[in-house]
């Protein structure tokens, strides 16, 4: 999914169309109960073979309990099944107990997805062309029949859709025996299924959707797209939905509930942002931290989430955190600006790799690599000032495009995407010479090919010149706004825009982890895999990390 493409253009209004609808009056959590914790620790021992009646999912079992973590998924399909190929299999590892011995870490009792399913969109359709099938492709391969259990919070990209998607595969299902997985090849495309609807629309009917979206041999077990679960003796997992905006008063009341009946618990919070992003703190992180009134550095605290698509791990205290969302989306960088971050113990990539990376943007851009808005962009800001500077032309002898008014809407613009708004001003300088290099490309180009052709003493229609003049003001447009891009990300100023551009699909990765029987700690170890699509893809071991309970 190309970054500057319709397809991402599309999920750009649904996200703005999401946003608008989900306020504080029109909350769709409000339809969904979550679960008494008890009833899901039975729940998952009944599918996973466990004793009922206990407390906890690991003294249930009466061993430890194994999870899979796995958050932003769905994008590229070869990238899918090449994490899907990562994910499903055993390891041997280092064993956190045993200097220099290895230990066998096998697949995980729970699938627990971080959120962001599958973009642009985590529509059913979506969900299954990018996730449900690749990944049963491979489930097809190695099902070894043992019954696991899959759990989920939703991201916003899960709730553009309002959980429609993320209902069909993570819910727990009311009637027994789901459709049948699908493992084939989903072949509608985005105009068929646009088409299909609009139809629909005219005749007053409705398009079908499959019930389900199985994993094979997983189970849904989740009522709502919250849960609290005892995943062993003096551990709690809370694994909170802010939709789009903030957590909702019934599940902020479910939660502290929870936390007051049981003081001496530590928290596993699962979150669908970070708690800090990039290397500083996350607005939307804080503020679910603080409604929950967690103290993360009393207490040990685990923190786990999605959102930012790579690998960072920091430590406060006794407290661990983990932003691991290099399930399949596009990759973002390790922050390049180093002064005044908080020090990561692991990066993945790390910063020498993101600047390598980085330097890419401008001519993926240029070359339409990553979609072909910037170029539209340009060609409606010069079509206009060009055929302005045709008139007069033949008095000048210079390819005139408005020079000045092309400035300030592009200065305008870039100061926005640079953040100007969130009292970063320094961006309004970038901005502004990024502006006035953009408007005098047509012109420094229609000068030098005038001087050109005179000394040559070749002629070319006014028209020809202009043609000529806005195709290079488009590409050179283009490439200036992906310097941009780069610029302020190498600054710190911005750290997404130009990584998604470059939609790279190297160092995607997955968090294995063991939860002791005894609830003293949770062991984890982080595989990858630097490039999903090379012949010689092989995974590597990118962390490993014990969080300590008590």
């Amino acid at each position: 999914m190309v970054w500057f493409g319709a397809r991402s253009f599309w999920g750009h209004i649904r996200h703005f169309v999401a946003s608008a609808i989900a306020t504080e009056d029109v909350d769709s959590r409000d339809w969904m109960s979550a679960d008494p914790p008890p009833v899901l620790v039975g729940r998952i021992a009944e599918r996973l073979g466990g004793a009922p009646g206990q407390r906890s999912v690991t003294e249930s079992l009466a061993r430890d309990l194994w999870i899979d973590y796995l958050a932003d998924t769905g994008d590229d399909v070869s990238v899918s099944r090449a994490v899907a190929g990562l994910v499903f299999r055993d390891y041997q590892l280092p064993d956190p107990s045993r200097d220099g011995q290895l230990l066998t870490t096998p697949r995980g009792d729970i699938l627990l997805f971080g959120g962001d399913t599958a973009y642009p969109v985590a529509t059913a359709d979506e969900i299954t062309a990018r996730v449900i099938e690749p990944f049963n492709q491979v489930l097809a391969e190695r099902d070894d029949g043992r019954a696991r259990v899959l759990l989920d919070i939703p991201g916003n990209h899960d709730w553009y859709d309002g959980l429609d998607g993320f209902g069909r595969m993570f819910r727990r299902h009311l009637v027994d025996g789901g459709e049948q997985p699908s493992g084939g090849r989903n072949s509608r495309t985005l105009i068929d299924r646009y088409t299909d609807f609009a139809r629909e629309f005219v005749l007053g009917g409705q398009i079908d959707k499959p019930k389900t979206l199985d994993l094979t041999g997983y189970e849904p077990v989740q009522s709502a797209s919250y849960f609290a679960l005892p995943i062993a003796p003096g551990i709690g997992v809370l694994a909170v939905d802010r939709q789009l905006k903030n957590i909702d008063s019934r599940q902020q009341h479910f939660f502290v509930n929870w936390l007051n009946q049981n003081p001496g618990m530590s928290p596993w919070v699962v979150l669908p942002d970070p708690a800090y992003r990039f290397g500083g703190h996350s607005v939307t992180g804080s503020a679910m931290v603080q409604s929950l009134g967690l103290g993360l550095t009393g207490r040990p605290h685990f923190v786990l989430s999605g959102d930012v698509h790579h690998y960072r791990r920091e430590v406060e205290g006794p407290s661990q955190f983990v932003t691991a969302g290099g399930g399949g989306a596009f990759l973002h960088p390790a922050p390049l600006r180093r002064t005044g971050l908080r020090p990561a113990e692991v990066e993945f990539p790390d910063a020498p790799q993101c600047r390598r990376l980085l330097w890419r943007v401008p001519w993926k851009v240029m070359l339409g690599r990553s979609g072909f808005l910037p170029h539209y962009a340009m060609l409606l800001l010069f079509v206009p000032a060009v055929s302005v500077g045709l008139r007069i032309y033949e008095r000048t002898g210079v390819m005139v495009s408005a020079p000045i008014a092309i400035t300030v809407i592009v200065t305008i613009v870039y100061a926005l995407i640079g953040g100007i708004r969130h009292g970063q001003r320094i961006t309004l300088l970038y901005a502004l010479v990024a502006a006035m290099m953009t408007a005098a490309v047509p012109i420094a180009f229609s000068l030098l090919l005038d001087h050109g052709l005179g000394v040559a003493h070749v002629h070319l229609a006014p028209l020809l010149l202009a043609a000529i003049s806005l195709a290079v003001g488009v590409l050179g447009g283009a490439f200036i706004f992906g310097a941009y891009l780069a610029l302020l990300t190498a600054l710190g100023l911005e750290n997404t825009q130009a990584f998604t551009a470059l939609d790279h699909p190297g160092f995607k990765h997955f968090v294995r982890l063991r939860v002791r029987a005894d609830g003293s700690a949770v062991d984890g170890w982080v595989v990858g895999l630097v490039d999903p699509l090379g012949s010689d893809a092989r995974p590597v071991l990118v962390d490993t990390f014990t969080w300590r309970a008590r």
